[in-house]
């Protein structure tokens, strides 16, 4: 592609007056994809805080053929390149500083953009160079992949282009957390693998699943700001903060947000991180023996002197670099059409002791106001807004959510748990239902989940070696009111037992859905009884159902196939309902093996499922559509008709049948691994 390289001197730029900000070297392509990234590059004289706008700011305006303007903030840039040693990434500064300011063009046609660059001196507006525009020509494309965004109240849709046509399509995040790379070194945290460590996390999720959840702040690994554990001064790790942010980190973060481009996965990146902020007394209780990133290394506290943790959301030099990192991110990755969201942050409400006090809490709230309306002023794609809890059991805390976009929470159940109220599945049902009573009008999604508990004989790694209850509580989630389907937390788990593949019949079933609206509510047919979720013959039903139910989609799993039931059949129950702790009665059992002798049986005689309904009237007729849980494919055999019928005590509702080929009951045997499958059905017009 030619490049347009222009050397400027004073006399050629047309500026607004003498001496103020100078802008040279400045090189763009003449010509771009429609959808894929337009850098510009210039250099700048040096500045104190080229990170802070009240220094220098530096924007452009672009100018499509449909005459809309978009504003990109510019941002300062140091090259870095990456080597492989063994299983590790060694970083190598290429001494090459300057600015760069990224645009992804939407639409196709010619476009022009200005430049501004303002210091404490005045302002310099740069738009031509000898009366020829600054200007590019953006190329139509057949396909690509553009922004993601809000489709309505409970889902989320993305621009594409297909067939040369740019139009919405669905889009449901279907993939776990890989919140960080590792290292050879973990004591001293050292010798990190890196890029090369998500290079293989995201091969892994290519054609598997679309989404992944990234920390951008864990000091030991990737983080913009705090110590460097691969740079040392005076037997110190390096320090980043403020005027100073790692731009090796940074680069890293360029190579991982376009090698997950490349390889169809999206991305939610974390800004800020609770484990950075915790006291040594939270650190000692929640994670002992861990690496050093508490409050104790927190550059808030060690170089800014804040005295506590709270006075991060109120300080207004805290607020200020806050503010100057977000606005860096954004500018430097706002580009990028596979980002899903901006996240402030990771479970905040952990940070401390005890539940901090109104006023605190009321800082937090306020922080995230200004937060949100401050990345708003800046993202000119409109990229929806999150933050995180981890446990919403405060009425006012919530309150961080009143001006965001998506409600997120994360949940972990301990692996001992045994009853069948504390199913997975029926905790993220909940979970969805309630933050939807809460927050009507915003998006839900569970950022985190798993069983918590690590305990030798107690693992994931153990007790659930094929993902079972990764399985059921995928496609449980994925018709609980959220977003998407909740997303997983032990990545390294996931890699180890070659359970990746445990995302591609969501993936592949949720590209096949339309837009939805946000008339879907979640349901179930189980009634709670006591303490357990009792299912009409033994078919656990999860379904949405639209507010004129002319669409109902749902999963259903015979319960013999729930983790706990599986479990039950392996390992003794103690008397307080739980597993006993290490112990096995039959280490071949089907949770641990998959062994078809050990599958059990269909634990009913019917294949009837019932769904009620209120606003259709007798007669009413329904295509039936099933999928197959572990492809995610239609099985066009099973399509069937079903009717509106009068049930018991005079309510209506519609009734149709479990694949047979997958709950045989005649032979009383399962055909697939979950005895599961899920269906979509649709109203027959008169």
């Amino acid at each position: 592609m030619k490049r347009i390289l222009l050397s400027f001197v004073l006399c050629g730029l047309f500026i607004t007056g003498f001496g103020r900000p100078e802008i040279a070297n400045l090189s763009y392509p003449n010509t771009v994809d429609q959808l894929a990234c337009f850098e510009v590059a210039f250099e700048m004289p040096p500045y104190d805080n080229p990170y802070d706008p009240d220094v220098i700011r530096v924007y452009a305006d672009f100018v499509g053929p449909d005459h809309r303007t978009y504003t990109v903030e510019a941002f300062y840039y140091e090259s870095y390149s990456f080597n492989k040693s063994g299983k590790c990434e060694e970083a190598i500064s290429n001494r090459d500083k300057g600015w760069r300011i990224r645009f992804t063009p939407v639409v196709s046609g010619p476009w022009s953009f200005t430049i501004h660059a303002l210091d404490r001196s005045g302002e310099s507006v740069l738009s031509s160079w000898n009366s020829a525009p600054l200007s590019f020509q953006c190329r139509p494309v057949t396909s690509a992949q553009g922004f993601i965004t809000l489709a309505n109240n409970m889902y989320l849709k993305r621009e594409v282009v297909k067939d040369g046509k740019l139009q919405d399509r669905s889009f449901f995040p279907v993939g776990p957390n890989i919140a960080w790379y590792d290292c050879a070194d973990y004591n001293k945290y050292t010798k990190p693998y890196g890029i090369y460590d998500y290079e293989r996390y995201i091969d892994a999720l290519s054609g598997n699943a679309n989404y992944m959840r990234i920390w951008l702040n864990r000091y030991q690994f990737m983080s913009l700001y705090g110590p460097e554990h691969t740079q040392f001064v005076n037997g110190k790790p390096v320090m980043y903060f403020d005027a100073t942010l790692n731009q090796k980190d940074a680069a890293e973060l360029d190579y991982i947000m376009d090698y997950a481009a490349s390889h169809g996965v999206t991305i939610m990146p974390c800004i800020f991180n609770y484990r950075n902020f915790q006291t040594k007394s939270s650190v000692a209780k929640l994670l002992p023996a861990v690496m050093p990133s508490d409050w104790i290394n927190n550059p808030f506290h060690t170089v800014l002197g804040l005295a506590s943790n709270a006075e991060f959301f109120k300080n207004p030099e805290a607020v200020r670099i806050s503010k100057n990192l977000v606005r860096y991110i954004v500018s430097r990755w706002g580009y990028a059409t596979n980002i899903v969201c901006w996240e402030l942050w990771n479970e905040c409400n952990n940070m401390f002791d005890a539940v901090p006090d109104r006023k605190v809490q009321q800082d937090i709230i306020r922080w995230h106001e200004e937060m949100a309306a401050y990345i708003r002023s800046l993202d000119p794609y409109h990229r929806p807004l999150t933050t995180s809890l981890g446990k919403m059991v405060d009425p006012l805390y919530q309150g961080v959510f009143e001006s965001l976009d998506i409600v997120q929470n994360h949940n972990y159940q301990n692996i001992h748990k045994a009853k069948s109220s504390e199913q997975f599945s029926q905790v993220l049902l909940r979970a969805s239902q309630n933050a939807r009573q809460a927050f009507p009008d915003q998006l839900f999604f569970m950022g985190e989940f798993a069983f918590g508990q690590s305990k030798p004989g107690h693992s994931y790694e153990e007790k659930d070696p094929h993902g079972i209850d990764i399985h059921n509580s995928l496609w449980s989630s994925l018709f609980s009111g959220s977003m998407g389907p909740a997303s997983f937390w032990f990545w390294d788990f996931l890699k180890k037992a070659d359970l990746f593949r445990c995302f591609k019949p969501m993936t592949t079933f949720c590209e096949q859905l339309p837009l939805l609206s946000d008339s879907f509510t979640p349901r179930t047919t189980g009634t709670s009884v006591r303490s357990s979720m009792r299912f009409p013959n033994n078919l656990a039903t999860y379904y949405m159902i639209n507010a004129t139910e002319d669409t109902i989609m749902g999963w259903c799993q015979d319960t013999a196939f729930c983790y706990q039931s599986l479990r039950r059949l392996a390992d003794p129950v103690g008397n307080d309902g739980h597993f006993v702790n290490q112990s096995v009665n039959d280490p071949q059992a089907y949770v641990y093996t998959l062994k078809a002798s050990k599958k059990p049986r269909p634990s009913s005689g019917s294949n009837t499922i019932t769904i009620p309904l209120s606003k259709q009237r007798r007669g009413t007729r329904y295509m039936v559509r099933w999928f197959d849980s572990e492809t995610g494919l239609e099985m066009k055999n099973e399509a069937t008709k079903a009717i509106v019928e009068n049930g018991f005590l005079f309510q209506k509702g519609v009734s149709f049948e479990f694949p047979s080929s997958v709950r045989d009951l005649k032979a009383s045997r399962i055909n697939n691994t979950y005895g599961d499958a899920v269906f979509v059905l649709y109203r027959i017009q008169d």
